[in-house]
């Protein structure tokens, strides 16, 4: 199977097998790992949903629209997994055979201590086209994109609202995103208001650093 230097596969039929068999893992699971309902349903929905889309989009009778679909299912499904992997799956009772079974790495053993994260990142947002934002981050005052020692990304926490949030608390939403820049993609129905967004280091051990300041962009 071929892969980046993620675990996700790189090519999508072997995206649809890879996280076909983590759903299965984690449904079987999920109970013992404290996995929620709704987190069980929103994976299973957006494996069928990529899954689905993905045979639709390899037949001759495919549109352009069909492949849009199936491309945002995809980062949908990436998404899901992340989140999961990032939080749900750094629980101690899960083994590293049962993350080798995920087709996930082995947690790692630290030699080198790995240090609280003592900043916070910069941010910038762009608008990416309708109904997308691009939010791009990177170490504060230093050049390039590369994240700081033992980070492994960046807790995005991000809300649409009506009016302004009075702390990060309103920020209901969260993400990890372990690479720049990020992509947010909203409805319709967001359309014209402002997207809020804070954002924190996160270390390879679940540890969080200093949250941001609160920035805003209207979602086009």
């Amino acid at each position: 199977m071929a892969h980046s230097k993620d675990y996700l596969p790189t090519t999508e039929l072997e995206l649809v097998d890879w996280s076909g068999n983590f759903t299965n893992v984690v449904l079987d699971n999920a109970a013992a790992w404290g996995i929620t309902e709704k987190e069980q349903l929103d994976l299973k929905n957006a494996y069928l949903n990529f899954k689905f889309l993905q045979i639709q989009s390899s037949t001759p009778e495919k549109s352009k629209i069909t492949v849009q679909e199936k491309n945002t299912a995809k980062q949908i499904l990436k998404s899901k997994i992340r989140e999961l992997v990032n939080y749900r799956l750094r629980n101690p009772v899960i083994t590293n055979a049962q993350r080798v079974s995920m087709g996930l790495r082995a947690r790692k053993f630290y030699r080198t201590p790995i240090p609280v994260p003592s900043s916070h990142p910069k941010f910038v947002i762009n608008v990416l086209d309708v109904r997308r934002l691009m939010l791009s981050f990177s170490e504060s005052g230093v050049a390039g994109k590369a994240k700081p020692y033992g980070i492994d990304g960046a807790v995005i926490m991000f809300a649409v609202l009506d009016k302004p949030p009075n702390g990060v608390e309103e920020l209901i939403h969260s993400v990890l995103a372990t690479r720049t820049p990020h992509i947010f993609q909203f409805n319709d129905n967001e359309r014209g208001k402002y997207a809020y967004f804070a954002i924190c280091w996160q270390n390879e051990k679940g540890e969080k650093g200093p949250i941001s300041g609160i920035e805003k962009a209207i979602v086009p």
